[in-house]
């Protein structure tokens, strides 16, 4: 396999553990990646529904890697991902880390990266519910601080093939940080952001969930794949969180051996200061919705991006 570039999380001593990786789950040998990414430069040249798209490697591979390489079903993700992006642009537009909204909610630690697991290579994800405003924000900035940390970290080839985890430390939340949620953000995250864009989350991680919220995730999750539920764990404590994951992790609020939140978002903003011109410049993609030439998207596009809250998780494609 080539060399891998740096990423935020160093990937020393991953490298021939990511190789492994990519090449028995995600098929990925030198001669198919680079007959992919040809073939799907090309899908991209001859679809005149796509007037501006990135076709740089980096890019690509996050749909192929996602797809395992076939470019098909890639070359219909990023068709969706590029119909999420105009259709919902409360979500996906001007995802600037210096927008004063954005800002806030990141320097509440709402969502933090906090290090690399050595044992899958994954980037793990921190996120502390309680911290978001819910009486002063909605859930539309909850979904556009999760696109901006996502696309933040996508580029990087570790994160396309290892994956990511999410934690997220639910104690201390209120009925606010429910109902802040409408159905329609619900049913649209749920079948089409996690649809369209291109992440290998592997692991949900749900620490001291209160039992209101309990009960409303078990019902969701009544409709969930079995697949998609083996990847959620609830832990009633700390304590119990620490007996799955590694103390070298955690930040140090959690009994773990990493440093503060504080310090973890400040190295974070310092780095998506460094890729403020690469988020904003997703918005020079377009792709013609109105255009009537067959779409690589076979499914209707209004029932992808607003199938309202009748929709389920049986729709829901999960690597």
């Amino acid at each position: 396999m080539a060399q891998r570039a740096e990423t935020f999380f160093p990937c020393d001593g991953l490298s021939g553990q990511l190789d492994q990786i990519a090449a028995t789950e995600l098929r990925e040998e030198d001669k198919l990646r680079d007959q992919s990414l040809t073939a799907m430069r090309e899908w991209i040249r001859q679809n005149g529904r796509l007037h501006r798209c990135r076709t740089d490697d980096r890019f690509l591979l996050r749909f192929l890697r996602v797809k395992k390489f076939s470019v098909p079903m890639a070359c219909e993700m990023l068709e969706r991902y590029l119909t999420m992006r105009q259709t919902y642009p409360r979500w996906f537009a001007r995802l600037d880390p210096e927008d004063a909204d954005l800002g806030a909610v990141l320097d509440a630690c709402c969502l933090v990266p906090i290090g690399r697991d050595p044992a899958s290579g994954r980037i793990v994800i921190f996120g502390v519910v309680r911290n978001f405003d819910a009486q002063r924000y909605n859930s539309d900035t909850m979904i556009r601080l999760n696109m901006l940390v996502a696309e933040a970290l996508l580029d990087e080839e570790a994160n396309q093939i290892a994956g990511f985890t999410h934690i997220f430390d639910n104690g201390g939340m209120t009925m606010a940080h429910v109902t802040c949620w409408t159905l329609d953000n619900l049913a649209g995250y749920l079948r089409s952001v996690i649809n369209c864009v291109p992440v290998r989350l592997k692991e949900n991680h749900f620490v001291s969930v209160p039992t209101f919220a309990a009960q409303i995730s078990k019902y969701c999750l009544s409709f969930a794949s079995e697949k998609l539920r083996a990847r959620i764990h609830c832990h009633s404590t700390v304590e119990e969180l620490r007996a799955k994951v590694s103390p070298e992790l955690l930040p140090l609020e959690y009994g773990g051996n990493g440093a503060t939140l504080k310090v973890l978002n400040e190295r974070f903003r310092e780095f998506l200061r460094s890729k403020r011109t690469t988020l904003l410049e997703l918005d020079e993609m377009e792709i013609d919705l109105k255009d009537p030439r067959e779409a690589a998207v076979h499914e209707d596009v209004g029932e992808v991006v607003a199938d309202g809250a009748v929709g389920s998780f049986r729709k829901l494609s999960i690597d």
